[in-house]
């Protein structure tokens, strides 16, 4: 599909790119695929000669998953298809992302989100389209990209986590001290308290109104 000077797969990695890799690297490993007809009908086509079957091959060179030339599964493909861990799996999906011109442009300015408002707008600075273009495929452009990339996990640099800590150490630390400093003060309010006497005026003063209550009491007897 063609997005202005850009152009961007018809076919998304998840299910259909994916599976596609998977059973190429299933059934010729690491050879290059010599029957043309062999690979059409395993990824599930009558004829190597259909307009699906050509552009499902283009789209699996344009994310690079498969040479070039040929039909030989790359080192990319084994890794998101095969890898040996999660890590490696995650990190072959990102670079077949970005291996997407375009994506790569998004990913840069707004990694996994895009503008929830206005994104045709943006779309015409970065693709070079007219508005009324952009506006008209916004939404294809938007779905695509969100299919594609919405695998992908996104881990914080160490230097966040460590600002995201010591953020966090502040914060504890800070309401600590306002604790203590409360406690303090509680303290030296008590302690002139007594000083000044205000215990024995307290007690004088529930002696006081106990007086009254009995005269009171007395009074209406």
């Amino acid at each position: 599909m063609k997005v202005g000077k850009y152009d961007i797969p018809d076919m998304r990695l998840f299910p259909f790119l994916y599976e596609a890799t998977k059973k190429l690297y299933e059934h010729f490993k690491s050879e290059e695929a010599t029957d043309m007809l062999t690979v059409a009908n395993l990824l599930g086509h009558q004829t190597d000669k259909s307009g699906a079957f050509i552009r499902k091959l283009a789209c699996l060179r344009a994310y690079g998953l498969i040479e070039k030339r040929g039909v030989k599964v790359t080192e990319l493909g084994k890794k998101l298809t095969y890898g040996a861990s999660e890590e490696e799996r995650n990190a072959a999906l990102k670079e077949a992302i970005l291996n997407i011109p375009l994506w790569k442009e998004f990913y840069t300015r707004w990694g996994v989100n895009l503008p929830s408002s206005n994104f045709w707008v943006e779309l015409t600075k970065i693709a070079g389209l007219e508005a009324p273009d952009a506006k008209k495929i916004e939404q294809i452009v938007r779905n695509a990209y969100l299919d594609d990339i919405r695998y992908l996990k996104v881990e914080k640099k160490p230097e966040e986590e460590g600002i995201g800590m010591a953020t966090e150490a502040k914060v504890d630390i800070s309401k600590a001290i306002s604790r203590d400093a409360v406690v303090e003060e509680q303290a030296e309010i008590v302690k002139g308290l007594i000083k000044y006497g205000a215990f024995d005026i307290a007690k004088e003063f529930i002696d006081f109104l106990k007086a009254k209550k009995e005269e009171i009491s007395e009074t209406k007897g």
